[in-house]
């Protein structure tokens, strides 16, 4: 085992550090599959198993550098800069095998920090995220899902020597969000498009988001790259609201189906066309909030006909 793998997560740590001590909005998001977080038995430890993603939000919005020139950013009425730090795991089904499963999806984790940038007005919401990270064991995740499990007392991970090699990831993601009818007060909708381009994920995506509840904040809704709702309120008063979002996507590239970009790995056939669905709700006061999101994918590989679902907690303070 490389000594350097260890040093990954305190690296990034040592990054995020400056904007954690001067962070105005953080958000922590908690994914799992486990009944905990899905309605009904859970889905046991397979696809999307477990995330955690930790967001800071600038107090004072800066551009830096090449990011001055980007068009729609610079004049924004409002802007918003941070960056952020996560891992994803995903798994086979069985996970008690430690047998290399060729007819199931790789065992990957997923390490990387993010620099994102959201720019806004009455209208129109657009946020850039360039993610840098790393793919395999100097991702860690087999050491946190072990643990994890030990911890618990349920069964363990046993294939986690069969996941991919280690390849620093590079994705740059766009998305632009439209409110037609402006700020409305109890309910609204959102269309969408997007794009995703790198060795870890190249994809395009467009879909809509419906909202409804009291007192709904300013904004373009909920979404894992843009400040809190709640937190934006900053003085104001209680809000409550539910949500749903579909999406509709075209995948080009996806690393944890189509394994390592240059050398020989586990794979499965990744089927280029699929839909997420998102069903949530919010509640916020002042500069705190939390979120509740339940998310469905279609079948996302031809070998194993599978719909992943997944939990989402977020606290935002």
């Amino acid at each position: 085992m490389h000594p350097a793998r260890h040093l990954t997560l305190p690296v990034l740590l040592a990054l995020l550090l400056p904007s954690v001590l001067c962070a105005a909005t953080t958000e922590l998001f908690v994914d799992n599959d486990t009944n905990l977080f899905v309605p009904g038995p859970g889905t046991d430890d397979r696809d999307y198993t477990e995330g955690i993603r930790l967001n800071l939000f600038e107090d004072r919005p800066t551009l830096r550098g090449w990011e001055t020139r980007l068009p729609g950013f610079a004049r924004a009425p409002r802007l918003y800069s941070g960056y952020g730090l996560s891992q994803e795991i995903y798994t086979p089904d069985k996970i008690s095998n430690p047998n290399l499963i060729r007819n199931d999806r790789p065992y990957v984790g997923w390490l990387y920090l993010s620099r994102m940038l959201i720019a806004e007005d009455a209208h129109v919401s657009r946020s850039l995220e360039l993610k840098l990270g790393v793919i395999g064991p100097s991702s860690q995740a087999d050491r946190v899902q072990t643990w994890w499990h030990s911890e618990l007392g349920i069964r363990l991970p046993r294939g986690w020597k069969h996941q991919l090699a280690d390849e620093p990831t590079v994705e740059l993601r766009w998305q632009e969000r439209w409110r037609p009818l402006g700020y409305r007060r109890y309910a609204d909708f959102v269309p969408h498009v997007g794009a995703a381009l790198g060795n870890s994920l190249t994809e395009t995506q467009a879909g809509l988001t419906l909202r409804c509840g009291l007192r709904l904040p300013d904004d373009s809704g909920p979404w894992r790259n843009a400040p809190a709702a709640a937190a934006r309120l900053g003085g104001r008063g209680f809000t409550a609201y539910v949500f749903a979002r579909g999406e509709g996507r075209w995948v080009a590239r996806n690393i944890v189906l189509d394994g390592n970009t240059f050398a020989p790995s586990p794979q499965v056939h990744r089927v280029p066309f699929g839909a997420d669905a998102e069903l949530g709700a919010e509640i916020g006061r002042g500069r705190f909030g939390l979120r509740y999101v339940f998310s469905y994918t279609t079948q996302e590989f031809r070998e194993r006909y599978r719909t992943p679902e997944y939990g989402s907690i977020v606290l935002q303070f």
